[in-house]
């Protein structure tokens, strides 16, 4: 069989609320890190032909620019449409236990409702420029990441 040549495609784009409170977290080195939930639900049909509903809890990490957006910009149940690539960790936890995630690293966001973080129903009437798109350091590593 003839060399088969796959295009490099890892794009993930998906909506939903955000699950957990924003806390801005930085690496030893300064860089800006948000880590938080993303709860995607979806609706289906069972096999009595009920309605069900299902939601899939998908970590998301922002760096940089993207990382203070998040952080200034959202808080718990915001909801968002988020892009950004697959990307698989390994480490040990405290138990000496291998451990395994797969996350979404932030390429973008977009926050589909404005409220203020303190009122929490008041909508803001100017918009917010986005960032420039930034993803991750190159060097970043798993000894990188507070959390």
């Amino acid at each position: 069989m003839a060399d088969l040549k796959i295009p490099r495609l890892n794009h993930f784009i998906a909506s939903g609320r955000i699950a957990n409170e924003i806390e801005l977290k930085y690496t030893a080195k300064g860089t800006p890190v948000v880590r938080f939930t993303l709860a995607n639900d979806r609706r289906y049909k069972d096999e009595s032909d009920q309605w069900q509903s299902a939601t899939s809890w998908i970590e998301c990490i922002a760096w940089n620019k993207w990382a203070e957006f998040v952080a200034n910009q959202t808080h718990k149940g915001s909801p968002v449409i988020v892009e950004g690539r697959l990307e698989t960790r390994n480490w040990t936890d405290q138990n000496n236990q291998n451990r395994k995630s797969t996350e979404i690293i932030i390429e973008s966001i977009q926050v589909l409702e404005w409220k203020s973080r303190e009122e929490g129903s008041s909508a803001h009437d100017e918009e917010v420029p986005l960032p420039p798109e930034e993803t991750a350091p190159q060097s970043a590593t798993s000894d990188d990441v507070p959390f």
